[in-house]
């Protein structure tokens, strides 16, 4: 008789398998380069098939999810192997915008996308991507026009039912990297849908070179028929930062910083959001307890390089501060970079403003109480972090 346990993991294997088939038969290819995905993908699957309690039809939500970036895998790796020359490329200085989530990174980076002289990586592109745009159909391309329906689409059935939207992304405007490392499946989007702190507890201490090393790969290929210095956002880039700089060394770092009780509080919501449709309206507090662990990363672990390469590789973003004249935030942030911000930029920039005001599409409230804490447990978290940096705590 076959244990248990080996019949669970035997289970797994086949769901991992059918869904590299589903992708391998969507795409007509079945090389996805190195198996540097497959352990994540068996932990995140493992979590999904074995934990009471999950909902059938978000499960199957999760799993589409999974297909998808297989699906792009495959494409990017056929191109490569169709493209050599593309490896030679150099990802050249790029800017990346990192730390804590919902400080402000996506104002951030949505602001730099306005200047032509920057290549963001676009929602619609990270996630379809090949073949690669031209810069003159970076927003034109009927990819990118497909997807923009369907957000206008799903924006308006939003609002129509009143449901606050907290994190909002055009089809045409920046995304986050892990829409691309999410594809070597070491990426903390996943996270977000999972029922049990598995995977999570995995991520943080993953050798997640390989991911790096796809995200080279992948901003090559894009950059090779539209090009430009990258502009990059994603707070959890401050977990594997070391890693990072591996593979990008002269990448230009812009930490945001904001009251980590109240970026606690609203990442917690937002993780309560994603996880609700496959798990259900409630929280388990290991998942809480874990997603703590992370956060505490995102500050820990940037604290520890900055102290072993120096805080000029940093620009620190304050939220506070971009909130109340973001403008002037911009101003220092080329400056420091060595940029220049243009007055056809900057007019850019303040339309940006003018068309995408804070709370666009609704407020949804958070505290920590919804998650039966308080600022007293979160000071052993962060105290390191709030002793190095006057960080403008809100109140009320």
């Amino acid at each position: 008789m076959v244990p248990s346990a080996s019949r669970a993991a035997a289970n797994v294997q086949l769901v991992v398998d059918g869904l590299v088939e589903r992708a391998a038969e969507r795409a007509g290819l079945d090389d996805l380069g190195s198996d540097s995905w497959r352990e994540g993908l068996t932990i995140l699957v493992d979590s999904l098939e074995t934990t009471p309690g999950v909902i059938t039809d978000g499960r199957d939500n999760v799993y589409g999810r999974f297909v998808d970036a297989l699906w792009n895998r495959l494409r990017i790796v056929d191109y490569l192997k169709r493209h050599p020359d593309i490896a030679g490329l150099r990802v050249e200085r790029p800017l990346v915008v990192l730390g804590l989530p919902r400080t402000g990174t996506t104002v951030a980076s949505c602001l730099l996308d306005q200047d032509p002289a920057r290549r963001s990586l676009l929602n619609w592109e990270a996630s379809d991507s090949v073949p690669p745009p031209t810069t003159a159909a970076l927003r034109s391309d009927p990819r990118c026009v497909a997807k923009k329906a369907q957000l206008d689409e799903l924006a308006l059935a939003l609002q129509a039912a009143r449901f606050p939207i907290p994190h909002w992304e055009d089809a045409d405007g920046p995304t986050e990297c892990t829409f691309v490392l999410n594809q070597d499946f070491k990426a903390l989007l996943w996270e977000s849908f999972m029922p049990t702190p598995a995977y999570a507890d995995w991520f943080l201490d993953a050798d997640v070179m390989s991911a790096y090393e796809y995200e080279r790969s992948v901003l090559q290929l894009l950059q090779s028929s539209a090009p430009g210095v990258w502009s990059l956002k994603m707070p959890s880039h401050a977990v594997h930062l070391d890693t990072l700089l591996a593979v990008f060394p002269d990448a230009r770092l812009v930490w945001a910083h904001r009251d980590p009780y109240r970026a606690t509080a609203s990442a917690l919501s937002m993780y309560q959001m994603a996880r609700a449709r496959a798990n259900g309206p409630d929280v388990d507090g290991a998942v809480i307890a874990s997603t703590l662990r992370l956060l505490a990363a995102h500050v820990d672990r940037p604290l520890r390089t900055r102290a072993a390469i120096g805080d000029d590789r940093f620009f620190h973003l304050h939220y506070s501060d971009l909130l109340r004249d973001p403008m002037r935030q911009m101003h220092a942030l080329y400056e420091w970079a060595g940029d220049e911000l243009t007055p056809d930029v900057e007019a850019a920039m303040l339309r940006w403003l003018e068309r995408n005001p804070q709370h666009r599409f609704g407020v949804r409230p958070y505290a920590l109480d919804e998650y039966g804490l308080m600022e007293s447990d979160l000071e052993p978290l962060y105290a390191d972090y709030l002793s190095v940096f006057e960080i403008e705590l809100e109140r009320g």
